[in-house]
């Protein structure tokens, strides 16, 4: 199924992976440019967003310190061989 969203000039669209070994975002700023007739918008070029680690993927793992924090990514992932036997 295909779906169109209208952006404004200067908008910017984001996409999310949510894969099942890894997940990834990134952003899309359209380029605007002037012609004779109004303004038209020219798709821009996807950057990846980094995550706090400074990686381009992010783990698809969740897990609760013992102290119930909530971890995301790849500090969850370190936590999955601490964790053998517990549930």
């Amino acid at each position: 199924v295909a779906a169109r969203a209208e952006v404004a000039p200067g908008e910017k669209v984001v996409g999310i992976d949510l894969g099942t070994t890894n997940s990834a975002v990134a952003a899309m700023e359209d380029q605007v440019f002037l012609c004779y007739c109004g303004y038209y918008a020219e798709a821009g070029t996807p950057t990846v967003i980094p995550n706090a680690e400074g990686a381009r993927t992010t783990p698809s793992v969740v897990a609760y310190s013992k102290s119930g924090e909530l971890l995301v990514g790849q500090i969850a992932k370190r936590q999955e061989g601490n964790r053998c036997g517990e549930y």
